[in-house]
């Protein structure tokens, strides 16, 4: 008999007088039930995470530390368990699954180093005429209540994203999961509250997004909010949020150029990896592709016969290569994008056809500037294939994207590579590599990616707090 989830609010398990299914993508049957929370909760949340805020600032970093890494053992010993859930409530493939996990359990430990690693800034009163003698420095500390909405795409990984540096800041944390996929990180809090967190500290609301998350931001005792999710409803949050710090990562496209000297073969592995990865449902999935006309014909021929290869299936299996979309109206919203673009003049060179629960592996061609695919992530497994001539008409095509654009450059060429990198409006450039490289790690464990990650905990750890200076007056010694 299926059971009824719970929203966890400050350390009470908390239903409400609805519930919502949660659906398993590949069989569309119900995985779960999850309370339909409301204003009510989101009062009850924030009045408990006051009186955890107060806890948490008296936790000792090095404790925080502790609780932290608590967090990332936890997470590793039941990582099966979790993927397994992870890919029942989002379809993902379960290799891609295991990968968040370990993800997650990796922030947890990066935050946890980071404790150890307290940043304040001098500040030399002595340069001013009247500072003579005194001495000053710039400490951090937390914000209070701290609010995260998260997608559904990466679930567990963006859960960790939020409530890792928002614990290692001293704050209190209240997470909204998406109503797709809110069960695994329900699950979350519940290894938080294992691992020491203060359950005052901690809430997860489930629900309507526009029902809890309206009311989080304009709650005015949440110090801050953080969002992932759609340009759209990122936009309307700061008519409700005020003066509030709000944080937002909205809808980004992953593109890249394959050069005249780049190697075909190589670039359609790169994009059968990562245009088709979750279904393209990534904020990092590869959408559109530049291809030199020299090479244009040839990548287009390997990418088409990779394609083919695909198998679409159960996502519990290891031998399937492409999951399910996250519910049909995504299915109905890519299958309508394609179509519009077809009818607009595009060729496809393969799929464009929907197979529910599966919209089937696409490439695209000749597509019209003016097509809404063009400049609207597609959030499906639909790549774009565009040829270009030389770097003035492909500058043109990439720097004409209103959306923040995440750029892979294949080329043998290295003056090549700084000229593109340099005149492209990219968010990120990533050369002879592809663009789903997070700022925190995922697969990879070398040196300089770990110190771009520890770097970026830092940064997050210092947004989620505020600066607080302490200066000591002319002293003299007896």
């Amino acid at each position: 008999m299926m059971s009824h989830q719970k929203m966890l609010i400050g350390g009470h398990l908390v239903g409400a007088e609805e519930w919502l299914p949660v659906l398993n993508p590949y069989t569309g049957e119900p995985v779960d039930r999850v309370a339909r929370g409301g204003a009510m909760h989101v009062d009850q949340a924030v009045a408990l995470a006051r009186y955890g805020a107060e806890m948490m600032r008296e936790i000792p970093l090095s404790q925080r530390a502790t609780i932290l890494k608590h967090v990332a053992e936890l997470i590793r010993q039941e990582r099966q368990s979790l993927a397994t859930l992870l890919t029942s409530e989002t379809g993902k493939l379960i290799s891609e699954s295991r990968i968040e996990v370990e993800r997650a359990a990796m922030v947890f430990e990066l935050a946890a180093e980071a404790c150890h690693h307290p940043r304040a800034t001098q500040f030399p009163p002595e340069s001013f005429t009247d500072g003579a003698s005194r001495f000053g420095f710039w400490a951090r500390e937390p914000l209070g209540v701290v609010a995260s909405i998260l997608a559904f795409n990466l679930p567990l990984a963006h859960a960790a994203q939020k409530a890792a540096p928002a614990i290692a800041a001293g704050n209190a944390i209240i997470l909204k999961p998406s109503t797709e996929a809110p069960l695994t990180v329900l699950r979350l809090g519940l290894l938080l509250y294992r691992a020491g967190v203060p359950p005052e500290a901690l809430s997860v609301l489930t629900g309507k997004g526009e029902e809890i998350g309206h009311a989080l931001a304009a709650h005015p005792l949440v110090a801050a909010l953080t969002f992932t999710g759609s340009r759209a409803v990122g936009l309307s949050l700061p008519l409700h949020a005020g003066a509030k710090r709000i944080e937002m990562e909205l809808d980004t496209l992953g593109g890249l150029v394959a050069t005249e000297s780049a190697d075909p073969e190589v670039v359609a592995e790169v994009v059968a990896c990562c245009g088709y990865m979750a279904a393209g449902q990534l904020p990092t999935s590869i959408q559109h592709v530049w291809a030199h006309e020299h090479i244009y014909d040839s990548l287009a021929q390997t990418l088409v016969q990779r394609l083919a290869n695909l198998r679409y299936g159960d996502p519990m299996q290891e031998s399937t290569s492409l999951p399910p979309l996250i519910h049909p109206q995504a299915l109905q919203r890519v299958d309508q994008l394609v179509r519009d673009a077809l009818q607009q003049g595009a060729r496809a060179l393969i799929g464009a056809q929907a197979e529910p629960p599966f919209y089937m592996p696409t490439v695209l061609t000749d597509l019209p500037e003016n097509a809404t695919l063009h400049s609207e992530a597609v959030f499906g497994p639909v790549v774009l294939l565009h040829r270009y001539r030389n770097h003035a008409e492909l500058l043109k095509h990439i720097n004409s994207l209103a959306i923040g654009l995440r750029l892979a450059i294949f080329t043998r060429d290295i003056v090549e590579a700084f000229e593109l990198a340099r005149r492209a409006r990219a968010l990120s450039v990533h050369i002879n590599d592809t663009p789903l490289l997070p700022i925190d790690p995922i697969l990879r464990g070398d040196l300089q990616e770990h110190h771009m990650c520890f770097e970026d905990m830092l940064q997050r750890i210092e947004r989620l707090s505020q600066p607080k200076y302490i200066g000591f007056g002319k002293m003299t010694l007896s």
